[in-house]
């Protein structure tokens, strides 16, 4: 990761903010998600929980179905380790791969985090 100015992270917040998010809210009626939030003892421990021939961690977008009780229809965000593949990193949520072994793997997916809005 490459640290950048704190002015550039606000500019590319706000148009996020108004080109997807304005488009998710008008689109389906919603105050769509507009950051994640996660404890950092979860987040430590997903990463530090990942087997070693783990190369990085994917954030996959993702959204919540209408059914949801806390974020019907939401911006959400998951977790997946990522294990090198030839020349690329993949994880399991990728077409055709089967990289988890079980259903309790620390490679993930994981989410979970509290989403603003609600809880801002």
């Amino acid at each position: 990761m490459e640290k950048i100015d704190l002015t550039i992270a606000k500019k590319m917040v706000e148009h996020y903010n108004t080109t997807r998010k304005t488009l998710i809210d008008k689109t389906h009626s919603i105050n769509d998600t507009q950051s994640i939030w996660i404890s950092l003892d979860k987040l430590k421990a997903f990463v530090n929980n990942l087997p070693e021939h783990a190369t990085g961690v994917r954030i996959h977008l993702a959204a919540y179905d209408h059914e949801n009780q806390h974020y019907p229809n939401q911006t959400t965000a998951i977790l997946i380790g990522t294990v090198e593949n030839d020349t690329e990193h993949t994880d399991a949520l990728e077409k055709g791969s089967a990289l988890l072994e079980t259903e309790d793997d620390p490679m993930g997916p994981f989410n979970q985090g509290k989403a603003c809005p609600p809880i801002c």
